[in-house]
């Protein structure tokens, strides 16, 4: 691909901005509730930004003369998003009482994402009608950079999607605001699927238009992973609960999530670090065991939500100590397996962004794209259902 290395560093330099909104608390523990104007004026001021972001898209229309201006700067308003929307997500480290407005932002935020990556999609599509018209330099560098869009909405869907989770994990209040809550968590299941489907489909633009560090180097780590998550996935089948050992069991298997996460963090966060800076050559082997941890994901939330349903079902025979621990083990597995989905597909999103050999791997990568979207769409729904089983069993009984 001409030119496309340097072309990637140079856009990458000049679109990266740091922006950083203030959020922090001073309470600590479950039983304390943190302050929440700082947290509810955060998630108004993320909108307030997402907005404007929309804005600016909704304006963009792609010219043989400006494409790789727009999409530049466009790359840095979304960059920006993204970086304030993971300050505030860092900031939300001890208890918080939610409220509606908090709930209600991150609502719009979910919205705008889908929206975003609507617009993003257009613009995909009428960039294919510049191929002919554009200077081949300039043409490849706006390729990179709608690769570049496409890699961080998903990468945003997923912030928000962990942001709503803690404030889950996180709060004091879930049985007073249960149906408000799971009305949110519906939104944002749906919501990430709608994007995922965008962001699919700008991809698919984009490897249609492309001629052309090894991923080969990823394999042993990702064939442990796969490893790993096999011997994960039948620990989590074979579990079962009782009124007696669901709170030791829960927190078993989730000992073994956290230590299955922090491994698959590892890898996304090498993987993130060599696209910073160089291009990569995809290796099909990469696909198909990238395509293999999301369908091996796909099950342990089938596992998971089996849970959910005999933690309900147990719940009246259980004592309230124990059925308290089950159900905050149920929400942090939850958030986990959830955020462990979100890094495994935004790992592909970043390889395919840095490939250089994406015209002679499109079918692969289309194939693993698919596969990917039809096992998010079904994990969103486990997780959607583990979320609300054990939401409710917290609210039937004062949890």
């Amino acid at each position: 691909m001409l030119f496309l290395s340097n072309v990637r560093q140079r856009l990458l330099m000049l679109v990266v901005l740091v922006a950083f909104l203030p959020f922090s608390s001073a309470n600590a523990g479950r039983t304390t509730p943190a302050p929440t104007v700082t947290l509810a004026t955060s998630l108004a001021n993320l909108v307030t930004q997402g907005r404007a972001l929309d804005t600016q898209l909704a304006g963009i229309t792609l010219t043989s003369s400006n494409n790789c201006t727009e999409l530049g700067s466009a790359n840095t308003s979304l960059r920006s998003w993204l970086t304030a929307t993971e300050s505030v997500l860092g900031g939300i480290t001890t208890a918080v009482t939610i409220d509606t407005a908090s709930l209600t932002s991150l609502d719009d935020l979910s919205n705008l994402s889908v929206s975003v990556a609507s617009r993003v999609k257009k613009l995909s599509s009428d960039l294919t009608t510049l191929e002919t018209s554009t200077d081949l330099f300039e043409y490849e560098a706006s390729l990179a950079a709608m690769l570049r869009l496409s890699d961080d909405i998903g990468t945003m869907a997923d912030r928000v999607g962990e942001m709503a989770d803690r404030i889950l994990v996180m709060g004091t209040n879930i049985g007073l605001m249960a149906n408000r809550i799971l009305t949110t968590q519906q939104l944002q299941n749906s919501n990430l699927v709608l994007t995922q489907n965008s962001m699919l489909t700008t991809q698919q633009n984009m490897v249609a238009l492309s001629d052309t560090v090894d991923t080969l180097t990823y394999n042993t780590q990702l064939t442990s992973l796969v490893t790993q998550a096999n011997s994960l996935s039948i620990s989590m089948s074979g579990v079962s609960l009782t009124q007696t050992n669901m709170a030791s069991e829960l927190s078993r298997i989730e000992t073994l999530v956290t230590s299955y996460l922090n491994n698959v963090v590892t890898l996304y966060t090498k993987v993130s670090q060599d696209s910073a800076f160089a291009s990569q050559y995809i290796n099909g082997d990469t696909l198909t065991k990238l395509g293999d941890l999301s369908s091996i994901n796909r099950a342990l939330t089938v596992s998971l939500e089996t849970y959910a349903n005999s933690t309900n079902q147990l719940a009246p025979l259980t004592s309230i100590t124990v059925l308290g621990s089950a159900t905050d083990s149920m929400l942090r597995l939850t958030r986990d397996i959830g955020t462990m989905s979100g890094r495994i597909i935004e790992m592909s999103d970043r390889i395919i962004v840095m490939a250089d050999n994406i015209g002679l791997m499109s079918g692969r990568i289309v194939d693993t794209q698919s596969l990917q979207q039809t096992n998010i769409t079904f994990t969103q729904a486990s997780l959607l259902t583990a979320t609300s089983v054990t939401v409710n069993v917290i609210k039937s009984y004062g949890l």
